[in-house]
């Protein structure tokens, strides 16, 4: 298993763990979210976030296929935030190989991106249902800062 920076030849494989993300992920937890988007909007969103430099598109390489991926953002201070920080926008580990560290590995070299350039705060969002992700993130440091609650009307 290889943990390594994406490439644009790694669109399809990206496209397929966002899609197979939200069908797993948001599709279950959400009734609000368009379980269509990766398919309909994956490749043009992967392609910006490949030429984005404030952004770090990992993929996690099984057999020389896509197993797993994590999208990070880097933002640097502003008028809003005094200091940088980075956030962990997306992360999927295909199920056939969880339980292996590939979930923990691409944390931790997203951590080590963020930590390189400079951010003094990490920032991931989770469903509160989600215990596995919740316990990765956990071990890995994060905390519960705030707290987001929904109702649907």
């Amino acid at each position: 298993m290889e943990i390594r920076p994406a490439t644009t030849d790694d669109l399809d494989g990206l496209v397929a763990s966002s899609s197979a993300l939200f069908a797993e992920d948001a599709a279950t937890r959400d009734p609000l979210r368009n379980t269509n988007w990766p398919a309909a909007h994956g490749a043009q969103w992967c392609r910006e976030l490949l030429a984005d430099p404030q952004a770090l598109v990992l993929v996690a390489v099984v057999d020389g296929t896509v197993a797993g991926h994590l999208v990070g953002i880097f933002a640097e201070p502003s008028a809003m935030w005094t200091a940088a920080k980075a956030e962990l926008v997306s992360m999927y580990v295909r199920q056939d190989v969880r339980g292996q560290g590939v979930g923990g590995r691409l944390v931790d070299t997203f951590t080590g991106w963020a930590k390189e350039r400079g951010a003094s705060r990490l920032d991931v969002t989770a469903y509160a249902t989600n215990e596995p992700a919740l316990r990765l993130y956990r071990s890995r440091g994060f905390a519960p800062q705030s707290i987001t609650l929904a109702t649907d009307v």
